[in-house]
């Protein structure tokens, strides 16, 4: 094994044969229903209105000047909608249940860019001072030891930020440590799909070009960054004020949820449309992080990353700039949704929004031997490595979570495994 992990190809061959067998290729809920709907409604009706999809059913749409929309950033629906267009061409066609479609739109969608990322983060530890011997263990817990692999087998855009994010992150080091230009273009394009794709992590575009702003004094390497990022990002507007004259998200508007039928009232909007109280804010964190669905401990390496990353800044390490901005990137990140949201992310395995944050978290993992200088220590990080690969394993099962089989993510999934084994 780890002379397969040294090796580019061979690591591509197994992160493919893996990818091959973790899919769920079913729609499981209304958020897959909504992105599949113009998905579908692109390629076979050449619009964004999704009124002749088979989807169109689902919850999680709006209704604007007679027709309906899906509620979800489009650029996702977008790419797999390059997947479904030859696909669609040879007689495959996107419905519920199991399918062959969908089936290949994960795979050269969520699972490629899962690959993509991967490898990147394999890139970029050979910038860190780790230990060459220790990456191939590395690679095993960035791929297999957080709910980033849980949410690669669905499509979903928490999925597609983080690994746009490591593949982001990547360019950037490239170029901090190449002093070229040309990966500075390609870190911008990938930070601004990320932010067009999931937009509360447009704050790690903003935070790494305050970086580079500070420390690449090319003005082209600056231009380079953000031509690159507007790209995805104006695409993204101009959708938007194609469907509702506006290039503010359709999601704020409270009225084109209100439809004949619409499962949303004054009392169930969608996140995002008003703030929490301090009081809630600060119960409703608590209960983000610790609390049932709880991230901290759905991504219990984090206890040990976390500390890694305070290090860091607090030591001035190798990556005390870099580490800073990551931290305040992800405090408002969290701090949006602690403030601006009350649902928890509806039905999904822990909190679906924190996903895009783990990269980063991760990276991390380079120091752990700091942590590792007895042998108790190293028992307690490899058991917690152990328990994330459970954990990430039965999210896989479905990271869209039915709160009816029960409350509790880890016993839903496993459930929903025993009901469909016997």
């Amino acid at each position: 094994m780890k002379s397969i992990l040294e090796s580019p190809k061979l690591l591509l061959i197994l992160l493919v044969a893996v990818s091959l067998i973790t899919i769920n290729p079913r729609i499981n809920g209304w958020n897959e229903a909504s992105r599949m709907a113009l998905t579908q409604s692109l390629v076979e009706h050449h619009t964004f209105v999704i009124d002749e999809s088979v989807f169109v059913s689902g919850g999680d749409k709006v209704f604007i000047n007679g027709h309906f929309y899906s509620d979800k950033p489009a650029l996702p629906s977008m790419l797999a909608a390059i997947i479904y267009a030859p696909l669609h061409a040879i007689g495959l066609r996107l419905d519920y249940g199991w399918n062959l479609s969908y089936y290949f739109i994960l795979l050269f969608t969520m699972k490629a860019l899962w690959i993509a990322s991967i490898l990147a983060f394999r890139k970029v530890l050979t910038y860190t001072p780790v230990r060459v011997s220790k990456i191939p263990l590395l690679l095993i817990v960035y791929a297999f030891s957080s709910l980033t692999f849980t949410w690669s087998v669905s499509f979903n855009n928490h999925s597609l930020a983080a690994s746009s994010l490591m593949i982001a992150f990547m360019f950037y080091l490239q170029a901090k440590n190449s002093l070229k230009n040309t990966p500075l273009f390609w870190s911008g394009l990938f930070f601004g799909f990320a932010a067009a794709a999931d937009i509360p992590t447009g704050v790690f575009l903003v935070g790494f070009a305050v970086l580079i702003f500070l420390h690449n004094k090319s003005v082209l390497g600056n231009l380079m960054f953000w031509v690159a990022a507007l790209l995805p990002i104006i695409s993204h507007l101009v959708i938007n004020y194609t469907i509702n004259d506006s290039i503010l998200p359709v999601q704020i508007f409270p009225e084109y949820f209100t439809y004949d039928g619409s499962p949303w009232d004054e009392n169930s909007l969608l996140s995002g449309i008003g703030a929490n109280s301090p009081l809630f804010t600060v119960k409703y964190a608590l209960n983000c992080l610790f609390g049932v669905r709880g991230f901290l401990w759905y991504n219990p390496l984090l206890f040990i990353f976390t500390g890694l990353l305070y290090q860091n800044v607090r030591e001035k390490r190798e990556f005390q700039h870099e580490s800073f901005v990551i931290i305040i990137a992800i405090l408002v990140l969290m701090g949006y949704y602690f403030i601006f949201s009350s649902n928890f992310g509806g039905d999904s395995f822990s909190i679906r929004w924190f996903v895009p944050c783990l990269p980063f978290f991760f990276f991390y993992s380079y120091d752990v031997e700091k942590v590792m200088r007895s042998d108790r220590a190293k028992i307690g990080i490899y058991s917690l490595v152990f328990l994330s690969t459970i954990i990430a394993l039965i999210g896989a099962i479905n990271p869209w979570s039915n709160h009816f089989a029960h409350p509790i993510p880890l016993i839903a999934n496993l459930k929903q495994l025993a009901g469909f084994l016997f």
